[in-house]
C-alpha cells in the first residue's frame, strides 16, 4: 500500500496525532541524544553512521510496529 506523502508544520501535527498517527523518529541515536525524543514515538533510526540507509529493511521493521492504516508522523 502506498501511502501519501505530505510536509507538514509543527502547528498542523497536533490534529494528525488525534487521529491515532504514528511518530516514527528516523533521526540518528546522537540526534535523540542531542535533542530529546518526542513521548510515545517510535525511534527507528532510517540511516546509519555512515549514512547509508536499507530502505527495504527498515520498511520491514516499521511494518513490525505500525499497522498499514494508520497515519505516520516522521521525524
Amino acid at each position: 500500500m502506498q501511502k501519501k506523502c505530505k510536509h507538514i508544520t509543527s502547528s498542523e501535527t497536533p490534529p494528525i496525532l488525534q487521529q491515532r498517527a504514528a511518530i516514527v523518529d528516523i533521526r540518528r541515536p546522537e540526534e535523540w541524544q542531542l535533542t530529546g525524543t518526542v513521548a510515545d514515538s517510535i525511534l527507528l533510526t532510517f540511516f546509519d553512521a555512515e549514512g547509508n540507509s536499507d530502505p527495504e529493511g527498515w520498511l520491514q521493521q516499521l511494518n513490525q510496529q505500525v499497522a498499514a492504516d494508520v497515519p505516520l508522523v516522521l521525524i
